[in-house]
């Protein structure tokens, strides 16, 4: 899903949440540093940063603003109203513990892969990834279970705003390979993320649907010498397809 287009945007308003978005992507930041990412006057940069400190959504300590805890009422809240998150955490669950390894659940917004939740298996890899964060749709094992259920049309309008970009030697960067990779998802119901955004890391997806409507992937993730063989092509797959149905079954017959 992509954010609407504002016909009369608010200036004021997109200027925060740009500051807000650096706060994040700086993992905080002093109003210098705000500077150099921002064509606003020193003044004007404090003059949001206390109105947003004011407003809970930006915290500070010393010199360093950083972001604020009601901003977790807000991420808590949206995801508490997706369905896949509601329904798929205990799947989720129970995938991590069987496997060991780290399964997610992923939603598309704005053209990337995004975390609603995941659990860590007992042996699963440390990953830089919590909820919100986005990952690139072209290159991993949930974006490209998410693509492959997406309406051609729009997967063409992601693939040209955000691109193809490389990652690593086994990133898909043609746009026709893609579409070819997506419909071989289609037909197997399976998709796999091999070392195609991070070097020693694979991964496998696969689509969560209610009826015809797309919620988002179910996706486990781990290193190479642990996703091999029959194990990564076979074993987890089946295991998240059954995770999958479980799901959907939720999804489709919800309890009263």
């Amino acid at each position: 899903m992509a954010p609407k287009e504002a016909k009369n945007p608010v200036r004021s308003i997109e200027r925060a949440a740009r500051i807000l978005e650096l706060l994040k992507e700086l993992d905080g930041a002093r109003l210098v540093d705000l500077e150099e990412h921002v064509e606003l006057s020193k003044g004007t940069i404090h003059s949001y940063l206390a109105t947003l400190e004011q407003c809970g959504l930006v915290s500070r300590d010393g010199m360093t603003y950083e972001i604020g805890l009601d901003a977790l009422t807000l991420g808590g809240y949206a995801r508490d109203r997706e369905q896949l998150y509601v329904l798929g955490r205990e799947g989720a669950d129970e995938l991590a513990e069987k496997t060991g390894e780290l399964v997610a659940l992923m939603t598309e917004w704005n053209g990337r892969s995004t975390y609603l939740y995941q659990r860590a298996g007992e042996r699963a890899m440390a990953m830089d990834s919590h909820l919100g964060v986005q990952l690139p749709i072209h290159c991993t094992a949930s974006g490209k279970a998410i693509l492959s259920e997406l309406p051609e049309d729009r997967v063409h309008d992601i693939v040209d705003a955000q691109g193809l970009p490389v990652w690593t030697d086994n990133t898909i960067t043609d746009r026709a390979a893609l579409f070819e990779e997506l419909e071989s998802i289609r037909d197997r119901g399976i998709s796999f993320d091999d070392e195609e955004r991070i070097d020693g890391l694979r991964g496998i997806g696969v689509p969560i649907k209610r009826d015809d409507t797309l919620l988002g992937a179910i996706a486990l993730a781990g290193p190479v010498n642990r996703l091999e063989g029959d194990r990564y092509w076979q074993e987890l797959p089946d295991q998240l397809t059954k995770i999958k149905r479980m799901i959907e079954v939720k999804a489709k017959y919800p309890q009263s």
